[in-house]
This record gives structure tokens, sequence and C-alpha cells, in this order.
């Protein structure tokens, strides 16, 4: 699981990983828009100053397909999207309903040339750990394959796996093994 083994790493050194594993401190890690569920509007702290045009029409794309995320200021504008890919267990296979807000989300990103896609794929703690690295790498190239089905250029999409080594929650219940098999997407604005 080397980062420099991605092709691209250099933009993989500006996405952070976890909260605890932040790279770059000086990013303030401090949400600047945040939805809190599917359906919901977002909510702006007073604080929050002035936002391009482009990170605007970016927020209100996602604020019309009701997928959940986080504005993330600093050096690199960075949203992490809330709403996660989720799978069965040993499955990499995406359902209908993701296929279908993955696509919607690459079709207007194929349209944008300032902000690129990290995708980070996980898996629960069923299994070897040798067998949930690839895993976790076949579930984050799933979700990089059907967005680059929509013309979202190759140069701006990277995936990388984390096996079973970055969970969410607890690995002892089925729920907290559910929620552990999942997709991330973190999109980086140029600004």
């Amino acid at each position: 699981m080397d980062p420099n083994m991605v092709p691209g790493g250099n933009i993989l050194d500006t996405a952070p990983r976890t909260n605890s594993e932040l790279r770059h401190p000086e990013w303030g890690y401090a949400p600047t828009s945040y939805v809190a569920a599917p359906r919901q509007a977002a909510q702006a702290p007073r604080s929050m100053g002035k936002k391009s045009q482009g990170v605007m029409s970016l927020e209100m794309f996602l604020n019309r397909h009701q997928i959940a995320h986080e504005t993330i200021s600093g050096e690199h504008l960075m949203v992490r999207l809330k709403e996660q890919v989720h799978f069965q267990t040993g499955s990499a296979r995406l359902s209908s309903q993701s296929q279908d807000w993955i696509r919607s989300l690459g079709h207007y990103l194929s349209g944008r040339t300032d902000i690129d896609v990290v995708i980070d794929g996980h898996a629960d703690s069923t299994g070897a750990a040798s067998f949930n690295d690839s895993l976790s790498e076949k579930r984050a190239r799933e979700v990089e394959k059907q967005l680059l089905a929509t013309s979202l250029p190759r140069q701006r999409v990277f995936s990388r796996g984390f096996g079973e080594y970055v969970p969410q929650c607890s690995n002892a219940t089925s729920s907290g093994k559910a929620c552990n098999r999942r997709v991330e997407l973190m999109l980086i604005v140029d600004q």
C-alpha cells in the first residue's frame, strides 16, 4: 500500500487520508460548508468569506443532486463527499443507486477543468488482510471506471485502497462491518 506506487502520486500527497493523518495542518481542516445528510440544504457559517464562482457552482450541483458533502478550506479547497459507496462482503460491484449518482457527478465534473478526484477504497476486517487490500483497490477502481466512462479525463482521477486499515466504524458488529465496506470521494478544486 505504497502511495508512491499510484500514478499521479503528487495529488495524493495533497489529499488527507483521514482526519488523524492530515499531512498539511496549515489547511485548517475546518468545514466551511456542510450538508448534514441528503435532502438538506447547506449550512454556511457567517465567517465563511467569499467563494469563487466555480466552488459555488460545484456546491449548487451537489445540493441539487442531494449529495451530502462538506467543504474544507485552506491552500487547496477540498470538498469531501459524505455520500459514500457501500458494498456487500467480498464484492466490488456497485449498486444501481450508487452508479446513478456517480454517473451524474462524472458528467458534471467532465465539464470542469479545475477539479481533481481522489477515490479511497476501504474494506471491513472479514478475511485475510492481503485480500482486503486488493478488494479495497478493486472498489476504488470500480468507482474510477464509472467516472471515466463519463468522459472525465484520466489524469484528473486518482484511486487508492486502504484495505481494512482505516475503519470508520467498529468491525465487531455486522452493521459496523457494512459501514467499513465503502469508497469515499474527495474533490480537490484549483483556486
